[in-house]
């Protein structure tokens, strides 16, 4: 067949290649003849017996490093010498191999690292718990700050409710009861708040809350006592207990009767109409009465419906008029009233 007549002479012409052993070049062997030289003290090591090996399996015919001129861009040509008898150039061969050692720059070997000082060996060690301690403290000076603003809160809250205590929490049934008379009452009933007006002595006095309908005034005193409370129509003064601690304060009624008496004489109420001028007294849900308490007062709460029992028509509506300028007027000026109704009491 053809493809036998080509193959053949193929394996005869490679068969001697493949069974001689590979040879090293010239450079390699050197390495290997100095080993062998460098451990010919020890003949049974395994570094000589495997040098040895190898020179006498790879090195029996080197293979020489081919010549090749060598560029070295960087060095200045050396000059050329010229015989004088013969008349022709000599050149030394060079050797590529050492040409290449040669331009090849040794190593450079690191210089040894410096000794660490004692100084920084601790403040190594100590850097975690120094950045620890600092977390800590930061920690602490943030607890401090919240706990210092903490108690300036609770020290600014119990000034306030020492001072004024009192009047924010009158303030608070006040606007409760303005609530109540707004969504119970009738919308054709006008509501004051608040009114300060003269009084018969040529001093002020502060109405609550005044409600005008033509069926009646409604005077109404606004008291916000927590506790229980003692006292009789007629007496002077009644006492609220709290726990163990009792507090006597005026009687709410005969306060209120003082109002009333003031809005009569600035409406110019007498007479029968005068009888229509009701007083209220109203208090919030946590006062407990410990005694009978009179129609007119109650709590806060019942207000409206008190009011709304009343529907027997008593003003005319030429007295409503007046009595809604009358008492608009005094709103308009109640700044300035309540100005002088404060400075009565600083005197």
């Amino acid at each position: 067949m053809r493809w036998k007549r080509f193959t053949l002479p193929l394996l005869l012409l490679f068969s001697p290649l493949a069974l001689s052993q590979k040879q090293y070049t010239e450079a390699a062997c050197l390495l290997l003849q100095h080993q062998i030289v460098q451990f010919a003290a020890q003949p049974n090591s395994h570094n000589y017996l495997s040098a040895k090996r190898e020179v006498d399996n790879h090195c029996l015919n080197p293979i020489p490093a081919p010549v090749k001129d060598v560029v070295l861009t960087n060095i200045p040509a050396k000059p050329v010498t010229v015989s004088s008898v013969k008349n022709t150039v000599t050149t030394k061969p060079v050797n590529t191999a050492t040409a290449t050692k040669a331009t090849t720059p040794p190593p450079v070997k690191p210089a040894p690292a410096a000794a660490p000082k004692p100084a920084d060996v601790l403040k190594g060690y100590f850097a975690p718990v120094a950045a620890l301690f600092g977390a800590i403290l930061a920690l602490l000076g943030g607890m401090l700050a919240m706990l210092l603003l903490l108690v300036i809160v609770v020290v600014l809250i119990g000034f306030i409710a020492a001072r004024y205590g009192a009047r924010i929490k009158g303030a608070m049934e006040e606007r409760a009861l303005h609530k109540v008379l707004v969504k119970e009452l009738p919308a054709s009933y006008q509501h004051y708040r608040n009114l300060v007006i003269p009084t018969a002595k040529g001093d002020f006095t502060e109405v609550d809350h005044l409600v005008l309908s033509p069926f009646g005034i409604f005077v109404i005193e606004v008291k916000n006592y927590r506790g229980w409370i003692f006292g009789g129509e007629k007496q002077p003064q009644w006492t609220l207990q709290r726990f163990r601690s009792k507090h006597p304060f005026m009687n709410p009624l005969h306060q209120n009767y003082k109002h009333t008496q003031a809005v009569k004489q600035l409406l110019g109420l007498t007479g029968k109409d005068a009888d229509s001028v009701q007083s209220i007294v109203a208090f919030g849900r946590h006062a407990e009465f410990k005694f009978q308490i009179p129609p007119n007062v109650m709590y806060t709460s019942l207000v409206g419906d008190y009011i709304n029992d009343f529907y027997q028509p008593c003003f005319s509506d030429e007295q409503m008029r007046m009595f809604s300028a009358r008492l608009n007027m005094a709103k308009a000026g109640k700044k300035v009233l309540r100005k002088l109704h404060m400075q009565q009491f600083g005197a």
